[in-house]
């Protein structure tokens, strides 16, 4: 059982197996625990470590101490923690997890649950602004800062590709943004994102996102953006001549009913999803087993689903899978209150339309919904 948690990504931390913050000495003694975490597979020698801490002052009583200080820290957890073999040291691995190792782990495998974890796990830059006080363990910490960052983008631009061929429009667009907080140069991602603003019917987001990829290219480059880019401008100022005033953005745009089936067990969580979707115009067939939603569909023809994951008989997800079998191409928006990547992960990989956590807010719903409802309409408008 690991009974040691190291947090490297944002700000440093260090718990127990009951999520107890440790307090792990001063700086350098953090350092310490920071380097064996990151080495955790190969540990580092001592001579080593006595450089890249000490600058060829007397290494070896300065490392005899701070190896004390750092047992010392972690006395309690278990003696086994901390490993000296000969000229050697090491964390056990057996003992200890590492958030930035999990992540690289991730990131090497190519299944979609696997990428939305890691991406998960990427809340920040590896230690971003620690300082230790030993010039040599800086630099190496950011060299490391850069490998991770890198792999960072590899991730999110993968999770990113996936979003889009899945028409996770709102999903997309958070990872595109995350991707350019790590590196605003990129203009492809700017492209991307503007594309994806305007796809939503947020025109006037797109203009605001050209705008900073025009100031960031002349700031950071001393150039112009692309012509594909600029292109790019003549479709956002067409799109805003003809978006619809702010109040009519949740309601629905077809001319008769927009028919929509809501799967939801929770009392409240349902009474406030229908009444967003009702008085944005839809109409709404509401049920709290998913064996009654199998059922009505049977009897409807409906233009959405809003399918609960976690509902009883038949999950939401053995619903949608039932639908597949059966040919049934209404597209789905899953919603769940369960933390965690797999769900999202799994709905993602059977094609649905969307995937929302609760709490579920009417801001959030309704354009989603009228960006699906309009993209399954151009779908049905083509030849």
């Amino acid at each position: 059982m690991h009974v040691l948690e190291v947090r490297l990504f944002g700000e440093f931390a260090a718990t127990d197996h009951q999520r107890n913050v440790l307090a792990i000495g001063n700086k350098r003694t953090q350092a310490l625990l920071i380097y064996l975490a990151i080495r955790i597979d190969e540990g580092g020698n001592i001579e080593e470590i006595g450089r890249l801490f000490f600058d060829g002052a007397d290494d070896s009583t300065h490392l005899t101490h701070l190896l004390g200080d750092l047992r010392h820290a972690l006395r309690h957890l278990s003696s086994e923690l901390v490993i000296v073999d000969g000229e050697s040291v090491r964390l056990n691995p057996a003992l200890v997890t590492v958030d930035a190792l999990r992540f690289a782990d991730l990131a090497e495998r190519s299944s979609i649950n696997s990428i939305r974890e890691a991406a998960d796990l990427y809340s920040g830059n590896l230690l971003e602004g620690y300082i230790s006080g030993s010039r040599r363990f800086d630099d190496w910490l950011a060299e490391q800062r850069g490998l991770y960052g890198r792999i960072a983008v590899a991730v999110l631009g993968r999770l990113l590709a996936v979003q889009i061929k899945a028409a996770w429009w709102e999903a997309a667009v958070d990872t595109a943004s995350r991707l350019l907080s790590l590196d605003s140069s990129q203009e492809v991602v700017h492209r991307t994102l503007i594309r994806l603003q305007l796809e939503q019917g947020r025109p006037d987001s797109a203009l605001r996102r050209y705008q900073e990829c025009v100031d960031i290219l002349k700031r950071e480059f001393n150039r112009a953006p692309s012509p594909e880019t600029q292109r790019l401008h003549d479709e956002i100022i067409a799109a805003l001549e003809r978006s619809p005033a702010p109040r009519e953005v949740f309601r629905a745009a077809n001319e008769r009913p927009v028919l929509v089936l809501l799967l939801e067990d929770d009392a409240v969580s349902s009474a406030l999803v229908e009444g967003f979707l009702t008085e944005a115009g839809y109409a709404v067939v509401t049920v709290a087993d998913g064996a009654d939603a199998l059922f009505e569909i049977g009897r409807h023809e409906f233009d959405l689903l809003i399918l609960d994951i976690n509902v009883p008989t038949l999950s939401g997800l053995r619903l949608f899978e039932i639908m597949i079998q059966k040919r049934i191409d209404t597209p789905a928006v899953f919603i769940t209150g369960i933390a965690g990547a797999e769900e999202e992960a799994r709905s993602l990989e059977m094609g649905a339309a969307d995937f929302l956590r609760k709490p579920i807010r009417k801001e959030t719903l309704l354009p989603r919904i009228r960006t699906i409802l309009q993209r399954r309409m151009r779908a049905a408008q083509k030849p």
